[in-house]
């Protein structure tokens, strides 16, 4: 319905913006109808179209009493009625602006014109919801009808007092100066974090924790070994029992730089560096190693001097001696006698017979002579010799096979 205007009521004492303008004359159709061919126009009809035409000017402000055109407007070096645009800053509010000759609300910092009105932007952490504007909760963020508050997980603690690391044990310090580490035994605090602390036969570098290499020791990806370059040097001989030498190893037979050790004793030079050795080994295999050693041929001389002795009859042993002639019977034979062969005479020695008894018959009687000699020993000096001679001897003594192996 299109407003009436009630165009008397402006003078200069009416505000016109606080004024009520509904009109009560005839509407624009009416006047017009009154003033077509045909009609006769009345001075009310006049009056209407004056005040009509009068209603432009006021809107401009331009009517007398009338100061300008009314707040908000202005008239522009072409007459014609404008919004009065501008800009105000530090103030709780926005001004209008004319975009595109279309009146348009200036937007600021975080608002955003879409086709159904103003509304906030929507930036990282902010939801922007049909009836309100929200915070956005992400990881570790929870948001309620209390506010915005922190996701306490494993290891955190929110309270009043704020966030806080949550500490186990006494491993962890949370203190006001921080979050440390408590130090237990092989540890310290270094300039950069937690070290370990190395003791004796310990390296700690940026690289880790290592093995401190001494004498005989290496250390590298494969762990920690003796260091045989050292502990055992090159040139080293030791016995060993096996069917091969070990890696870096060789059998003392005379190759690979080794000495010929085999089937041969061990003998320790005047001096470390004196070497040698013999041309001979033992033979023979297993159980059955044997050396013989010849002896160095000698000619035994022995002398033993006889002295001059003269013999008593006790030093003679006792013994008797048979007569040379022999007797026919063993009649007046005092000491005895001894049968032997006949021979072609004997003494006729019985009773009342000649001497001799030709050709003997019987046994033969031979006399013995009284005994003597005590039997006493006596010594001798005498000298001896013996052809020159040697000896063979075997000089292996008690054993047990081993090998002998000497390091590269």
């Amino acid at each position: 319905m299109a407003k009436k205007y009630n165009l008397y009521l402006y003078n200069a004492e009416v505000n016109p913006e606080s004024a009520n303008i509904q009109s009560t004359r005839p509407s624009v159709g009416d006047l017009k109808n009154r003033f077509k061919e045909g009609s006769i126009p009345l001075q009310t009809d006049y009056a209407d179209l004056i005040n009509i035409a009068d209603i432009g000017r006021r809107a401009c402000g331009q009517a007398p009493q009338q100061n300008g055109p009314g707040k908000g407007l202005k008239l522009a070096d072409d007459g014609t009625l404008n919004l009065k645009m501008g800009t105000l800053a530090s103030q709780d509010f926005s001004p209008l602006i004319l975009e595109k000759d279309i009146l348009s609300v200036d937007l600021g910092s975080g608002l955003v014109n879409k086709t159904n009105g103003i509304c906030v932007g929507q930036g990282n952490g902010i939801a922007v919801n049909n009836d309100n504007v929200a915070v956005k909760a992400a990881n570790g963020i929870t948001v309620n009808s209390s506010g915005v508050a922190v996701k306490a997980n494993n290891g955190i603690n929110v309270d009043t007092n704020g966030v806080s690391v949550k500490a186990k044990n006494a491993t962890i310090k949370v203190e006001s100066t921080g979050i440390s580490v408590g130090i237990g035994w092989g540890v310290k605090a270094g300039g950069e974090g937690l070290d370990v602390k190395a003791n004796n036969g310990i390296n700690v570098d940026s690289n880790g924790v290592s093995v401190k290499a001494g004498n005989g020791i290496t250390v590298n990806s494969s762990g920690v070994s003796i260091d045989p370059n050292k502990v055992l040097p090159r040139g080293m001989i030791v016995m060993f029992s096996g069917n091969s030498a070990p890696a870096g190893w060789a059998f003392c037979d005379g190759s690979n730089g080794t000495p010929d050790l085999r089937s041969r004793f061990v003998m320790c030079g005047e001096t470390i560096s004196e070497t040698g050795k013999s041309s001979s080994k033992a033979s023979g295999s297993g159980n059955g190693k044997n050396f013989s050693k010849d002896t160095t041929s000698k000619t035994i001389s022995v002398s033993v001097t006889v002295k001059d002795t003269i013999l008593e009859e006790s030093h003679i042993p006792s013994h008797k001696h048979i007569g040379g002639m022999s007797y026919y019977v063993s009649n007046g034979l005092k000491y005895s006698y001894s049968s032997d062969t006949q021979t072609e005479y004997q003494i006729n020695n019985q009773g009342g017979s000649s001497i001799w008894m030709k050709p003997s018959s019987g046994s033969n009687y031979y006399a013995y002579t009284s005994n003597t000699g005590g039997g006493k020993g006596h010594k001798h000096d005498a000298t001896a010799s013996s052809p020159s001679h040697n000896h063979s001897v075997d000089v292996i003594p008690p054993y047990y096979l081993l090998a002998f192996i000497m390091k590269l």
